[in-house]
């Protein structure tokens, strides 16, 4: 990228500082736009309340409890492995806008509508938060324009989009809006606010799910450098590290209650994380006018003290949890075949070549872009922000590479980037002479897209299947489950895939769902499926202390059903797939790809 592009700019510059009411209502022009797209789209799934993954059904469960009379505090789920109950990790800041909505509605219009209302449109309105802290960020830093032309790759990117979908109501996208409110405040020039909305935003996404650790290690890396280089970001640093360990602290409270302050759970906030975070903001709070030195170590030695600090309160607190990871309670059972098998929580090195290819290359192709961008910046303030994007990205393509589903929050920190670069070829596109060139180059600038480079990645790396694909059934659906509303509430043995679904579209209670703390449900499940029959039995027999379940479902086609027949080709699983029935279990008769199986007590 030459350095001449510098005196050409893609538009006419305005300098970063507030947008004008038009781009706002072009925002919401686009935005609109892309939610009606969306809900004709899954007009079908919005109408039925298909879920996307389980994790949404079991959040509606989770809400209707909730505002059933269920504790603020009590986020376990009643009806898996009853008596004892399924614990759950979860927050309820998520709830909230969920049951909001719902408890508005049902007066008006019925508990199920006002269901597939929330379901609906609480996705396109954090959607919606999404396309504005985007905005604000990217207008922090570059013209009114490219900041539109962000927003505008961000709601054409499927693997950010996917997050957002009616009735994908679970956190995810969550995660990816307080990431990008954190790009806005590393950004922001006034450095007190930039912090403290930065700090907030990654405690309130650390109280949602503990994959926000390392991008609060990231963002705070990053404003500890910046401290250390230029004295006049001190601000920044102090407000982050005091906004960061007030809230976590005061949300951990909020949403599990003072006992939590005593917890150590590895898989959620708890204090483990909690007095790490408050510790090192103290340190760095009362250490602020020792750390103000005219050198670049001294300013440095305040920050190294207060992260050892908090690492060696890590370790005394919970060691197990940074040496064994949050998944050490689960059996070597459940933890190889289920845990390894979720491909979307593995690195890109165990994904097909065109999934590995589609999450890494437009992160890639934002971080050349912004590097690109900070070297033909005309000013040092502006090539600061793009390298503060820079560093950002880097790290965040680091964590989507050991974590497939962290990709949206890289494809989203890699927009501002490519906007900038599409922008500037396109500018010295139009500069050429001849027209036929003009035309081809600049409808080759789409392969530089987030989206134009997936496609043409997944096209290229794509290899054809020499066995005959199987064909899968979908048992999640309300029309599959259908077949249970003949029979009375019942405690059912079935895959841990279909549980959440029926939880909501039923009545019935399971053993087990795909949520790591309910280590005896998917263990008893994990072991039941691959099992000898005869083995198989006392699994389903134990079941609800001793009394066993009423009734066994499967689903033979469904992808961890194939597993497991795959892994134990004599197991029950694979035994049901072939029609092989044990004497134990009685078949009713069913339509559809669901099978039904009373468990015989004699």
């Amino acid at each position: 990228m030459s350095s001449s592009l510098a005196a050409d700019p893609a538009f006419p510059l305005r300098k970063p500082g507030l947008a004008t009411p038009g781009s706002w209502l072009t925002l919401a022009a686009l935005w609109a736009l892309c939610a009606a797209v969306m809900l004709f789209q899954f007009r079908a799934e919005i109408a039925q309340m298909m879920f996307m993954d389980t994790d949404d059904a079991m959040r509606l469960q989770q809400v209707r409890d909730w505002i059933g009379g269920q504790g603020w505090f009590d986020v376990s789920q009643h009806r898996i492995n009853p008596p004892i109950g399924g614990p759950m990790h979860w927050s309820r800041l998520v709830d909230l806008p969920i049951a909001t909505i719902i408890l508005l509605a049902r007066p008006l219009i019925g508990q199920h509508a006002a269901e597939i209302l929330a379901c609906a449109t609480v996705p396109l309105l954090t959607l919606a938060a999404l396309v504005a802290a985007l905005f604000r960020a990217a207008r922090l830093m570059t013209t009114e324009r490219l900041a539109l032309l962000s927003v505008a790759l961000l709601l054409v990117t499927p693997t950010i989009l996917i997050q957002f979908t009616p009735t994908r109501i679970d956190h995810h996208g969550w995660q990816i809006l307080m990431a990008t409110i954190a790009l806005g405040g590393a950004l922001d020039p006034r450095r007190v606010r930039g912090g403290a909305l930065a700090g907030l935003a990654l405690a309130i996404w650390l109280q949602i799910s503990t994959e926000g650790l390392p991008y609060a290690a990231l963002f705070g890396g990053l404003f500890v450098l910046r401290h250390a280089i230029d004295m006049t970001e001190s601000p920044r640093l102090t407000s982050f590290a005091a906004m960061l360990g007030m809230a976590a602290l005061g949300l951990l409270v909020a949403t599990h209650g003072g006992g939590a302050l005593a917890q150590t759970q590895c898989d959620a906030l708890s204090a483990v994380y909690a007095w790490p975070l408050a510790l090192f903001a103290l340190i760095i709070v009362a250490g602020s006018r020792l750390s103000q030195g005219r050198t670049f170590l001294r300013r440095l030695l305040i920050p190294v003290i207060g992260g050892m600090a908090a690492l060696a309160a890590s370790l005394w607190i919970g060691a197990d949890c940074l040496t064994a990871g949050p998944f050490h309670e689960l059996t070597p059972l459940a933890y190889q075949q289920w845990y390894m098998r979720v491909m979307e929580g593995r690195p890109v090195w165990e994904q097909t070549l065109p999934l590995a290819g589609v999450s890494l290359l437009p992160a890639l192709v934002g971080l050349t872009a912004t590097i690109a961008a900070a070297w033909n910046a005309r000013d040092g303030q502006s090539r600061t922000n793009w390298l503060v994007i820079a560093i950002l990205l880097f790290g965040a393509t680091g964590v989507a590479a050991l974590v497939l589903r962290a990709m949206s929050v890289a494809h989203v920190f890699a927009l501002p980037g490519i906007a900038w670069l599409l922008a500037t070829l396109f500018q010295r596109i139009q500069k050429l002479d001849a027209a036929a060139a003009r035309v081809l180059l600049s409808v080759l600038l789409a392969l530089l897209t987030p989206v134009g480079t997936a496609s043409a990645w997944a096209s290229l790396a794509e290899t054809a299947d020499p066995t005959l694909p199987i064909k899968k059934e979908n048992c999640r659906t309300p029309s599959a489950l259908a077949p249970l509303d003949a029979l009375p509430p019942s405690l059912l043995f079935a895959p841990l895939d279909i549980g959440p679904d029926i939880l909501v579209h039923t009545h019935h209670s399971v053993i087990g769902t795909g949520h790591h703390r309910n280590v005896i449900g998917i263990n008893a499940v994990t072991h039941a499926f691959l099992a000898s029959p005869d083995a198989a039995r006392a699994d389903v027999m134990a079941a609800k202390a001793g009394h066993g379940a009423d009734y066994l479902v499967m689903c033979a086609r469904m992808n961890e059903m194939l597993l497991y027949a795959q892994s134990a080709p004599n197991g029950l699983a694979a035994q049901l797939s072939r029609g092989r029935i044990p004497g134990w279990l009685q078949p009713l008769p069913t339509k559809g790809p669901l099978r039904i199986y009373k468990v015989r007590r004699d």
